[in-house]
């Protein structure tokens, strides 16, 4: 079943800013400085909820994220599946979609391995992930799907780059990029790229693009950065975002900030937001 919800508005010159939703950032919700919300799929996805996640009324934007398309998988997703992402989708009048390149299950019957892993960049998975984003996207037309690149822990082997298997992934099936500018900036760190010309090579393929901002930590013990979404957004990924909206300016629909831990005062929250919209005014 497709919906007839249109979404609200094309991407604009200066996208949207707001919040991944949270248990802890209700209260903020309501402020002027939140144009947009992002809710996760698994968190609205309650049977026994009678209203919507939201008010929808509320927000010039909303998109729903969801964690176990797993669409770099072998498989499509589970029907149960989508039919309760369609739910959350129709309740709250959602603009947007998104889901991250990488794969959650071994197939629709498979073990659940607790985190995203990446696919291996190679033809093969490719064409895997494509033919599940353009099923995505027609099972759910007319709703733009964006697809999140993950922070990652290792890489297979494979054919192409990362950038090259976006680039590729964005021209065949049309999808947006979720650009997660944090988790750029961790692999770059982890494994020694340049996290802005891998933006700017990735770039020119997509057509419309959602931004995430967050804040990590280095960790010691692990030898890494870790995209913990612990912590106070820190200077070198407000840098990269800069970077990001300049390159992408006229196509960015919506900026959300990520918290899951050590959550800051309603304060906090908004000076956040301030300095993602000041940024975004300035690009």
């Amino acid at each position: 079943m497709q919906s007839g919800h249109l979404p609200r508005r094309a991407a604009l010159p200066i996208p949207r800013i707001g919040l991944a939703v949270r248990e802890e950032n209700r209260d903020v919700l309501t402020a002027p400085a939140v144009g947009a919300v992002e809710i996760t799929f698994e968190r609205a996805d309650d049977p026994l909820r009678m209203e919507s996640y939201l008010n929808p009324d509320d927000f010039e934007y909303v998109s729903v994220h969801s964690l176990k398309l797993s669409i770099a998988s072998a498989d499509r997703p589970r029907r149960d599946y989508l039919d309760a992402l369609r739910s959350v989708i129709d309740e709250n009048r959602a603009d947007a979609m998104s889901d991250h390149l990488g794969f959650t299950r071994h197939g629709n019957d498979g073990v659940e391995i607790g985190h995203f892993a990446p696919p291996p960049c190679t033809l093969g998975a490719l064409d895997a992930t494509c033919r599940n984003v353009e099923f995505l996207q027609s099972r759910f037309a007319p709703l733009p799907f964006f697809v999140e690149n993950i922070a990652y822990t290792f890489q297979f082997p494979g054919t192409m780059t990362e950038a090259e298997f976006l680039c590729s992934l964005f021209r065949r099936t049309g999808c947006g990029w979720l650009l997660d500018v944090t988790n750029v900036y961790a692999n770059s760190v982890n494994f020694g790229f340049d996290a802005r010309q891998f933006i700017a090579d990735v770039m020119p393929a997509a057509r419309r693009l959602q931004i995430h901002l967050a804040g990590g930590f280095w960790s010691e013990k692990a030898g890494r950065y870790i995209d913990s979404h612990s912590d106070p957004i820190p200077a070198e990924v407000w840098d990269l975002y800069e970077f990001a909206l300049k390159e992408g300016r006229g196509k960015i629909d919506a900026v959300f900030i990520e918290r899951d831990q050590n959550f800051p005062d309603d304060q906090g929250w908004l000076d956040e937001l301030a300095k993602a919209r000041a940024y975004a005014g300035g690009a």
